[in-house]
């Protein structure tokens, strides 16, 4: 039974992803791809699917923060077009806004500048998953 749940925080350089359960319902930052184009960025996604045996994808939708999209959002919406396409699966949309901040706050004070921008992205796909398993029944 593929009862897990993958959360993607898209960005144009670095992608974070955490992976999830429905069970336990907690969210934990488990991946970072840098410097990907999005064809390659969707293969490895799809491989971590199948690898890691993933029953739901859930990605951030960056918008502005009087809800509209803006030109982030249309980036990370084609993207999620192009992982649909690809992985044959619907991607669940989370709203992201706050998100990074909320992970940069989380890092505050425990890592260097460097070592934090390597876990920020990670830290807010596990912030998106964690709201989507808040706010979603269990399955």
């Amino acid at each position: 039974m593929k009862n897990r749940i993958l959360g993607i925080d898209y960005g144009s350089r670095r992608t974070g992803i955490a992976i999830g359960d429905a069970q336990s319902r907690l969210a934990a930052p488990f991946e970072l791809f840098e410097d990907l184009d999005d064809r390659r960025l969707v293969e490895r996604i799809c491989r971590l699917i199948e690898r890691e045996n993933i029953g739901v994808v859930v990605c951030g939708l960056p918008l502005n923060m009087d809800g509209t999209p803006g030109p982030q959002a249309l980036r990370t919406e084609r993207f999620i077009e192009l992982l649909e396409r690809v992985s044959a699966r619907r991607v669940q949309r989370m709203d992201e806004r706050l998100t990074s901040h909320d992970a940069e706050s989380r890092l505050a004070g425990h890592f260097t500048r460097q070592q934090k921008r390597r876990r920020v992205d990670a830290v807010a796909a596990a912030r998106i998953l964690q709201d989507y398993l808040d706010t979603h029944g269990r399955p």
